[in-house]
């Protein structure tokens, strides 16, 4: 009922948007030039073109693999976004090393991969995924074994270990690369004594300072001169990518009062049929908005007004249809049995051509998995501890190459119905088989909590949704919007006019996915994005399934430095700052050269003397100055007792005296700075930080915005 009544309430809606989109698809074609067409890539790496379909493969595989190792049926739009980013990563990562590996000679010999493989010290995958079910110690014997069988084995078997060992030479190369770059940093001995030094010598300082913020802004007047000058000399600061702002108000579309009602009426007649229904876990598909749920549950796991009368109540009994959170919901009671919380249990999968989320590279028959699965359970009952070490390389579940087929703990009803029961069937210790639709599993049972009371529900929930009227009555509002709302003064004036509440979203990032309320904001980004939009562009409604949307630009931010006029805003304060800070050291020098006494120019500035103890060159911040580092590093190069000139800083200027430099005695280590910076270097390495001056230096051109 929930998909029926969905699409009856959208079918008008719909109507109008498929034709539209199908006229707008018509048209865009046709007009469009026919000769000069060049086919658009995704991306573009050294001169590669990724094309669309490509990334799209390579995205579904991820997709798959996800979906197969969380369990899920489907993703979160954040999920997807975020793997479609990995995928990104991946393909041209792998273009942008394979290019290095390349030029630098790399590779790896069959003689170095027999030694990953079968060597004293064989790479860390074999050292995982060999191990001893027992001890979890590494087990030569067993890669022995294994590659004497591999001839035997099918197609898909063989070609899991070739992907294995294609993982481990791609590994082996990366790792190469890591140690020529982080190898071929040096830290010369000079180098070392400046770090050395900044860190230990230390000084104590007294010092005076004034504030800028003490002298009125009218002291001074900012010039185009000062205005051009400041620019040139900072501009480099104020590199930018592209970006975007954006307001936006959004339409939700919320059941109205007669919603509700035609609600509750539907839901009472269901209940009628529900309680006349043969066929219980039929009738809940066909009238839930939420599909029949066989799983057994414990005290406590249902709604308080089911969980209340159902565990104290006969097989058969009904809860009446109550109210809560947005929905309606009804129960019947269709069982209760004695049943463990939870079991634990390892297994091997063996996949069949057709059978759920089997991977293309498995062509063999359900009678061949069969076959196969009977084979492996006479091996694992003759000896059970191998069960784990088989289900590395054999199982067609992707997680066993993490998990050795251990799936731990799962609660009762967790996994697919035929796994459950013959888990739950059989006793702790035995191994068994059971198909299910992800092909044959050979199970091996390996843990039950005690058996407590558990109760079998039909609950159908119907969702208080907004009606087809309700739903293009919103869509109308916002169409009524979007048509008025021709610039920015026109948005704002609607939205008070309207009563709306608009929201805003600044520094949008062409593939940011994040704006506060949207769940979909991608479509919306997109947009702000196209070639043609600019300040004061608004767009089209935006169908985001429960709200509707309307957005206009705010401001346009394009890649590299902005021109001086944008950034006159931001640079007319600081401007000013520094013109009191001229203002400021000229102050202080005029008193300065009436008195020798810091105490006496902290009196006229009324202000005071302070004392710093043991400041060094990794000094940042003079006490509630704030942020003062270059002040600091001219401290540290004056002679001692001999008083200052003013010296400009960032938020004040200050006269200084330092009273005392302590120099490290000899016997400190210096090899231990050398080592720390060293350190630091190769940890960056090791983060792969070298993949983004890669795609720099590459020149990467990136057209994931035009496709998601």
């Amino acid at each position: 009922m929930a998909l029926i009544g969905t699409i009856r309430k959208q079918s008008g809606l719909l109507i109008i948007i498929v034709g539209v989109a199908l006229a707008a698809f018509v048209l865009g074609d046709f007009l469009k030039p026919r000769s000069g067409r060049k086919a658009i890539n995704i991306a573009e790496v050294l001169g590669e073109e990724i094309s669309y379909t490509v990334f799209d493969e390579k995205f579904e595989q991820g997709l798959e693999n996800q979906k197969r190792n969380q369990n899920k049926e489907n993703l979160t739009p954040d999920e997807i976004f975020s793997l479609k980013q990995q995928t990104w990563d991946q393909l041209t990562q792998k273009i942008l090393l394979d290019n290095q590996y390349k030029e630098l000679g790399l590779a790896v010999s069959a003689d170095e991969l027999f030694d990953q493989i079968q060597g004293d010290t064989p790479h860390a995958y074999i050292l995982q995924y060999f191990k001893d079910p027992e001890t979890q110690q590494y087990k030569p014997e067993l890669v022995r074994n294994y590659l004497k069988q591999l001839d035997q084995m099918d197609a898909a078997s063989r070609n899991q270990w070739d992907n294995f060992v294609d993982a481990i030479k791609e590994d082996r190369l990366k790792t190469k690369y890591k140690n020529i770059i982080s190898k071929a940093f040096i830290m010369p001995d000079k180098f070392v004594h400046m770090d050395f030094d900044e860190k230990k010598v230390t000084a104590k300082i007294r010092l005076v300072g004034a504030r800028y913020n003490t002298l009125d802004d009218s002291l001074v007047k900012v010039t185009d001169k000062d205005y051009e000058k400041y620019y040139e000399d900072y501009k480099q600061n104020y590199k930018q990518e592209a970006s975007r702002d954006v307001d936006y108000v959004v339409f939700d579309v919320k059941p109205s009062a007669s919603d509700k009602k035609a609600v509750r009426e539907e839901a009472f007649r269901v209940f009628e049929s529900f309680m006349a229904a043969e066929n219980i876990p039929l009738f809940v598909n066909a009238e839930s908005d939420k599909k029949y749920d066989s799983t057994f549950h414990k005290p406590g796991t249902l709604s308080p007004r089911i969980d209340s009368v159902l565990f104290k109540s006969p097989v058969g009994t009904f809860v009446n249809p109550f109210i809560e959170g947005d929905a309606w919901h009804m129960a019947k009671l269709l069982d209760a049995q004695m049943r463990p919380d939870s079991m634990k249990a390892s297994h091997i999968l063996v996949a069949y051509k057709g059978s759920l989320r089997a991977e293309e590279t498995v062509t063999r028959s359900r009678e061949q998995a069969q076959t196969r699965a009977d084979s492996l359970l006479k091996v694992v009952k003759s000896s059970p501890g191998v069960l784990e070490s088989i289900a590395k390389f054999v199982s067609d579940d992707p997680s066993a190459k993490e998990n050795s087929g251990d799936l731990g703990w799962f609660a009762d009803g967790s996994m697919v119905y035929p796994f459950n029961q013959a888990v739950l069937e059989n006793k702790v210790g035995d191994i068994i088989i059971a198909e299910s639709q992800f092909g044959f599993h050979v199970i091996k049972v390996t843990g039950k909590t005690e058996a407590i009371t558990k109760i079998r529900v039909a609950v159908i929930d119907i969702n208080i949704t907004p009606s087809q009227e309700t739903n293009q009555e919103t869509y109308a509002r916002a169409s009524e919007f979007q048509g008025k709302a021709v610039n920015i003064t026109a948005f704002d004036t609607l939205v008070t006019k309207m009563g709306l509440n608009k929201l805003s979203a600044t520094y949008l990032q062409i593939m940011g996915n994040r704006i506060a309320g949207l769940d979909y904001p991608r479509s919306v980004i997109q947009w702000s994005f196209m070639e043609g939009i600019k300040t004061g562009s608004v767009s089209q409604v935006f169908s985001m399934e429960d709200k509707y949307v309307v957005a206009v630009v705010t401001k346009v931010r394009e890649k590299g430095i902005p021109e001086m006029n944008e950034l006159k805003d931001v640079l007319e304060p600081l401007i000013i700052k520094d013109l009191k800070g001229d203002l400021m050291v000229k102050k202080m020098n005029d008193i300065a050269g009436s008195t020798s006494s810091i105490e006496m120019i902290a009196q006229k500035l009324n202000s005071k003397v302070d004392t710093l103890d043991n400041i060094t060159f990794n000094s940042r911040n003079i006490g509630s100055y704030g942020n003062e580092a270059n002040v600091l590093a001219k401290m540290l190069t004056m002679q001692p007792n001999i008083m200052s000139k003013a010296i400009k800083g960032n938020n004040a200027a200050f006269i200084v005296i330092v009273d005392n430099i302590t120099k490290p005695a000899e016997s400190d280590d210096k090899n231990i700075f050398a080592k720390q910076l060293t350190s630091n270097f190769k940890a960056k390495v090791n983060n792969n930080s070298y993949t983004k001056t890669l795609e720099v230096n590459a020149e990467l051109v990136d057209n994931r915005h035009m496709f998601y």
